[in-house]
C-alpha cells in the first residue's frame, strides 16, 4: 500500500539524481495508474523514472522542462499474472484508460502521461522511440486484458466498451 495510492508510493516517482527534492505528482496520473493496473490485471507496475529534475532530465536524454520535470510522467514497466506485458500491450491498456502522453522506450517499458493544454506545450503524444515516429495515431489492436469486460453490439459497425470497475473508459466503433 503506498501513500499516493493503493499501489503507488511518492518515494517510487522521486528523482534518480541522488538529490532529495520537493516535488508532486499529479493526482490525475495515480489515477490513471490505478486504472491500468486494474485493466491489465498487474501484479506490479514498476516506476523506472518518474518525477526528474531538470538537470537530471537532460542528462538522461529528456528536456529542462518535459512532462517528468511536471510530474505528469512516468516510465514505467508492468507484470502481468503470467508474464511481463510487452510495450505494444502496455501502450494499448495506457491509450485506454485514457493517458494523452505515450510513448514506447524498449521491449517492455512505456512513458505515459498525463499532459493537456494547461499543463504542457502539446495535449496529445503517440510515439515509439525505438523507431522514432511521434506520430502514432492509436495503439489499439483489440486485445482482451485480464481483467476488462468487452462487449459488443451486432450491426453494421461494431461498438467496443470497456469497463473498469463498473465504470465506462474507452468506447469505439468499428
Amino acid at each position: 500500500m503506498g501513500d499516493l495510492s493503493k499501489h503507488f508510493a511518492k518515494r517510487e516517482f522521486a528523482c534518480k539524481c541522488g538529490k532529495v527534492h520537493d516535488f508532486t505528482i499529479d493526482p490525475e496520473l495515480i489515477d490513471k495508474l490505478e486504472k491500468l493496473h486494474t485493466l491489465t490485471g498487474a501484479t506490479a507496475i514498476y516506476i523506472t523514472s518518474g518525477y526528474r529534475c531538470p538537470i537530471y532530465s537532460k542528462s538522461v536524454g529528456g528536456y529542462f522542462n518535459d512532462a517528468h520535470t511536471k510530474g505528469i510522467a512516468a516510465d514505467i514497466v508492468i507484470d502481468g499474472k503470467y508474464k511481463r506485458l510487452s510495450s505494444e500491450a502496455v501502450a494499448e491498456a495506457a491509450e485506454r484508460v485514457g493517458f494523452s502522453g505515450i510513448g514506447i522506450i524498449d521491449n517492455t517499458a512505456v512513458h505515459v502521461d498525463v499532459r493537456n493544454d494547461n499543463n504542457y506545450v502539446n495535449s496529445h503524444w503517440f510515439g515509439d522511440e525505438r523507431s522514432g515516429n511521434d506520430n502514432i495515431k492509436t495503439f489499439q489492436t483489440g486485445r482482451k486484458f485480464d481483467d476488462e469486460n468487452v462487449s459488443c453490439e451486432t450491426s453494421d459497425k461494431h461498438k467496443i466498451t470497456v469497463i473498469i470497475d463498473g465504470a465506462t473508459v474507452y468506447e469505439s466503433e468499428v
